[in-house]
């Protein structure tokens, strides 16, 4: 997992630990925070100890990390079938980091391991979403442009990329730079725009695009996308 996505999902933790032998004691109070010390200093193996009581007893956010700890081979081998049941245990107990990243796995599946599962993956993506992960609406809005799930036609696919990008989703805005692209005639000035935005959001993924259209456009086209990028919402195009 990358650093910045590590430090994404302990928000919301403890901000101190006691050092120490002190800081292993399990305690009520400060269960959660001394697993969740444990996983971000990388003492996995305590972690998932740890974290293993904690889900037995029926904590969706341990779960959630037991299931980041196997998806991504954190102090064992990676394990996309053993974080799926991780994942999905939370999802159940109602956490919606956990629903959105088992929609994320089974999306596109992890072969031979964990084959994909489209009708489960769009309904995890719909009750993150409903939860407010805005990456969920951009990941549900694509499946239904690709016609993996239904409940969609393509305007209210596009109305879900819209709103995941006014809520700051750089993936969003990528997917809308695409359907620009692909429209008769292409837009290329929208194109460019949404690239600019979904690289300043840190959406590397859109950077080589934006490098080749960049490279296609001429200086006239170039401003227009720059007047045009702060006022992306405004118009909803």
């Amino acid at each position: 997992m990358h650093k910045a996505l590590r430090r994404a999902v302990v928000i919301g933790l403890a901000a101190a630990m006691p050092a120490g032998a002190a800081a292993l004691a399990w305690t009520p109070p400060q269960g959660f925070a001394t697993a969740a010390h444990a996983w971000e200093t990388g003492d996995y193996a305590a972690a998932r100890s740890l974290f293993g009581r904690l889900a037995e007893a029926g904590d969706a956010r341990a779960g959630f990390y037991l299931g980041v700890m196997a998806e991504q081979g954190q102090g064992q081998d990676a394990d996309p079938a053993g974080a799926a049941v991780w994942y999905g245990r939370a999802a159940e107990a109602g956490d919606a980091r956990a629903a959105f990243n088992l929609a994320r796995l089974l999306d596109q599946g992890a072969a031979p391991a964990l084959p994909a599962d489209p009708a489960r993956a769009a309904r995890l993506y719909e009750q993150a979403a409903r939860a407010g992960i805005v990456a969920a609406d951009t990941g549900l809005a694509l499946m239904q442009l690709d016609g993996r799930a239904a409940g969609g036609d393509e305007a209210a696919a596009r109305a879900r990329l819209l709103r995941a990008a006014r809520a700051g989703d750089g993936a969003a805005d990528h997917a809308l730079a695409l359907r620009a692209l692909a429209g008769d005639p292409p837009d290329m000035v929208e194109a460019v725009a949404r690239c600019r935005r979904a690289v300043a959001r840190g959406y590397s993924p859109a950077g080589a695009l934006l490098d080749q259209l960049s490279a296609a456009a001429d200086p006239d086209l170039l401003a227009a996308a720059a007047a045009r990028e702060p006022v992306l919402d405004a118009q909803g195009k």
